[in-house]
C-alpha cells in the first residue's frame, strides 16, 4: 500500500470560513485517498492548548502544513516542509498565503447596496486585519465613486474585549442617519449589530440594512431577523490548497503564488429585505422585478405596465436614484437566480433554463455567458 501523506491542518473550526476550507480539504481527500491527517483531539479526552499544540505538530513529523496564526506557529515556518499559511493579520512575503478577493467582496457589497436605493452607509470591521481593511477599501472606494460617504467603526480587538462591542455599537448607531446600510466584514460582527439595534429599538431591515461575509448559516439562520451574507466559496479554495500541498510535497512542484479564493454571491435574507427608495414608483417597479423575473422573463414594458409613469420617466427615475437601468435589473435578478440554482441544486442545464421560463438551454447559454463571461456548465464546475 502507497505510503499516506502526514498532513497537519491548523484552522479555527469555530468559524464557517475555516469549516469551509476543511471540507475542501478532505473532499480532495476522499477522492485521490492521499493524506492522513494531524487531528484534535476532543477537549474532554485532552486539553487542546495552543501552547503545546505546536510542540505536538513537529513531533507528530508531517509533511505539510496548512495553518492559521496559532500561538508559536513561527516555530513550524523554520520546518523545511511545504506549508500554506491562512493568515488573519497580513500576508506573509517569500510564503504561500490562502487568501482571499477581499477588495471584490467589497464592492459587491456596496453595488448590492446602491441597487436598493441608500444613500446613508456604514461599515463595521477589525483594526488589526488586513482582510478587513481590504474589505473596507473595496466598499469605501465604490461608494465614494459613486458620490455616497461611509460612516466607519472599527473594533481594536487589541484593546477591547469582545463582549465590550454591543456597548460601543450602542453608542455608534445614534450617529447614523437612517435608513442606512450597514457592511459588517464578518457575520460575527452582525450577531452584536443586530443586539445593539434592538436595545435601542432601530429596526432591522427598515432603519438598518445589514450585511456580512461568510455566509455561516449556523449565525445567519438563528438570528432574528436572519442575516444576509456573502458567500465567498471557501469549499473550493480548500481543494485547491489540498491539490497544492499534494504537488508540493510529492513532487516538489511549490505553487507559484498565493492560491486565492475566488467567487462569491449574496445570500438575500430577511436582515436586507427592504429598499430604501422614497419614490413609490420604483420601488413598485422592483419589487416586481424581484419577485417576477426569477421565473419569468420579463421586458422593460413589462415593468412599465405595473407603474404609473411612462417608460422614459421610469428609466430616469432608476438612473437617478439607483445608478442602474430597468433592463440591468432584470438581468441582475435572473442571473442571480441561475446562478444560485447551478450552485445549489443538481438540475441540469436544460431544468434550469425550463425552470426560468428560457425557450431551451441555448438561449440561456447565451444569456448567461453575455452576463458572467463563461457559460454555465463552467461556471458550475467551479464548486464540484
Amino acid at each position: 500500500m502507497k505510503k499516506k501523506l502526514r498532513v497537519a491542518v491548523l484552522v479555527d473550526v469555530s468559524r464557517a470560513y475555516d469549516r469551509d476550507i476543511l471540507t475542501g480539504v478532505t473532499h480532495f481527500n476522499k477522492i485521490h485517498d492521499k493524506f492522513i491527517f494531524f487531528s484534535f483531539s476532543p477537549k474532554y479526552i485532552q486539553d487542546n492548548s495552543q501552547a503545546t499544540l505546536v510542540e505536538r505538530v513537529i513531533a507528530w513529523k508531517p509533511d505539510g502544513i496548512l495553518t492559521r496564526e496559532i500561538d508559536g506557529f513561527e516555530q513550524l515556518l523554520d520546518l523545511d516542509i511545504p506549508l500554506i499559511i491562512s493568515p488573519h493579520t497580513g500576508l506573509y512575503k517569500d510564503r504561500i498565503n490562502l487568501w482571499g478577493p477581499n477588495r471584490t467582496l467589497g464592492e459587491m457589497a456596496a453595488e448590492y447596496f446602491i441597487s436598493k436605493g441608500y444613500r446613508n452607509y456604514a461599515f463595521l470591521g477589525f483594526k488589526n486585519f488586513q482582510w478587513s481593511s481590504e474589505r473596507q477599501a473595496g466598499y469605501v472606494e465604490r461608494l465614494n465613486n459613486a458620490g455616497y460617504k461611509v460612516h466607519t467603526h472599527i473594533f481594536d480587538n487589541r484593546s477591547l474585549l469582545w463582549e465590550h462591542l454591543p456597548g460601543k455599537l450602542t453608542e455608534w448607531l445614534p450617529s447614523l442617519e437612517k435608513p442606512c446600510a450597514v457592511f459588517s466584514v464578518t457575520d460575527e460582527l452582525n450577531i452584536h449589530l443586530l443586539d445593539a439595534a434592538k436595545g435601542l429599538g432601530v429596526k432591522v431591515p427598515d432603519d438598518l440594512s445589514i450585511l456580512g461575509v461568510d455566509n455561516d448559516a449556523i449565525i445567519c439562520d438563528m438570528a432574528s431577523p436572519a442575516l444576509s451574507s456573502i458567500e465567498h466559496y471557501a469549499t473550493q479554495a480548500g481543494f485547491q490548497v489540498a491539490m497544492a500541498l499534494s504537488r508540493w510535497i510529492e513532487y516538489g512542484e511549490k505553487p507559484g503564488g498565493d492560491i486565492i479564493t475566488e467567487g462569491a454571491t449574496v445570500i438575500t435574507r430577511n436582515s436586507t429585505s427592504s429598499l430604501a427608495i422614497d419614490d413609490e414608483q420604483v420601488r413598485i417597479a422592483l419589487h416586481y422585478i424581484a419577485n417576477t423575473a426569477p421565473s419569468k422573463e420579463l421586458s422593460v414594458d413589462d415593468v412599465v405596465k405595473v407603474t404609473t409613469v411612462s417608460r422614459r420617466r421610469l428609466e430616469k427615475k432608476f438612473q437617478q436614484l439607483i445608478r442602474s437601468s430597468i433592463l440591468d435589473e432584470i438581468k441582475k435578478a435572473r442571473i442571480q437566480r441561475i446562478k444560485f440554482l447551478l450552485e445549489n441544486s443538481d438540475l441540469t442545464i436544460q431544468q434550469v433554463a425550463a425552470e426560468m421560463n428560457f425557450n431551451n438551454s441555448d438561449n440561456i447559454t447565451r444569456y448567461f455567458k453575455q452576463y458572467m463571461g463563461m457559460n454555465p456548465r463552467d461556471y458550475r464546475n467551479q464548486f464540484k
